[in-house]
């Protein structure tokens, strides 16, 4: 079981090129623009705005139980309007078509790439785009997109913070956040369960920190939402899925628990948890009015899901006892 763990938590790092058609992408909202904001297709987009995915990969579901705190999206880039039309600036990385190294990171390669909005958000399952944070010039975050696109800078397969020779995702927003005069993110403690923390040692990661993608979406600087999913609604009730199975990932859990791998490292989702997280997106379709992002209606309807699926959470399944004995 151990073994199995440091193997996901490896293979999480792994950005897995995606060569299949693309999929549709559906928009699911975007913020009321003044009659003087220019839009492209309808969205009010504008350069320094940052934009959030969602993967649909396996290993979507491991990157969640990394940092203490959960988080929504796993991957963060920039935007820039450029003639009119948006681009997306994102640092990422994939392993080597010929593994050479015994460390597995030191087999991931990447570079900052660009790429129509479009054409970027459609391989993921999901996308929201947020204006800057408060103090920070949005030209100038595009611009140091802009410019780390141009120098050609290396992915970090580390994911060290402390040295920006090479960059990672969040890593790239937040230095250009606060060249931009943006005021700066601090970073995360990571999760202690075991067999977390002993994965990142083998493989070379900085422990007891972790910088989320999540950690950019603010909801009072929301702008619009594309995606695969139907509603913004049922986008969020999958997050909260997820957000459910990281409050149940306690430090007695391990990888293998929620994911298998097979001899080659890859990873699949164990269907029960897929099968949770799917049936979560649905909870309100038949709703004429569905909660929007935030109510906590969602939190309340995954929960019990939860508590129906995988039993009652031991915490709450001993207050729940506690509350039978005072009776």
């Amino acid at each position: 079981m151990r073994r199995a763990g440091l193997v996901a938590l490896g293979a999480l790092i792994f950005a897995v090129g995606c060569t299949r058609s693309l999929p549709p992408v559906n928009v699911l909202g975007a913020r009321a623009s003044s009659a003087n904001t220019p839009t492209y297709n309808g969205l009010p987009v504008r350069s320094g705005q940052l934009v959030l995915t969602e993967s649909p990969d396996s290993t979507s579901f491991v990157f969640v139980l990394i940092p203490k705190k959960f988080h929504a999206f796993t991957h963060v880039a920039i935007l820039s309007v450029e003639d009119g039309e948006p681009w997306v600036y994102d640092v990422a990385g994939e392993v080597k078509t010929l593994p050479t190294s015994k460390r597995m990171l030191d087999n991931v390669v990447g570079t900052v790439f660009r790429r129509r909005l479009l054409e970027y958000v459609a391989p993921n399952l999901y996308a929201e785009i947020y204006d800057p944070p408060d103090g920070a010039d949005g030209e100038k975050i595009a611009a140091f997109a802009r410019r780390k696109y141009a120098e050609k800078v290396e992915f970090d397969s580390h994911f060290d913070f402390g040295d920006h020779a090479k960059l990672f995702c969040s890593e790239m927003v937040e230095l250009a956040i606060r060249e931009a005069g943006g005021k700066p993110t601090e970073l995360e403690p990571s999760n202690p369960n075991p067999s977390i923390v002993e994965g990142m040692d083998w493989l070379g990661v900085p422990k007891g920190v972790s910088l989320p993608a999540g950690l950019y979406a603010d909801p009072k600087r929301y702008v619009a939402a594309l995606g695969q999913f139907p509603t913004r609604t049922a986008a969020w009730s999958y997050f909260e899925a997820k957000r459910e199975l990281h409050r149940r990932f306690t430090t007695d859990q391990r990888l293998g628990f929620l994911v298998s791998i097979d001899g080659n490292g890859r990873i699949e989702v164990r269907k029960e948890i897929t099968d949770f997280a799917i049936a979560a997106s649905h909870l309100f379709d038949a709703d004429a009015k569905p909660p929007e992002p935030g109510d906590p209606r969602i939190q309340e309807s995954v929960r019990k899901l939860a508590a129906e699926t995988f039993g009652p959470f031991p915490a709450e399944a001993a207050k729940d006892a506690e509350r039978s004995a005072a009776r």
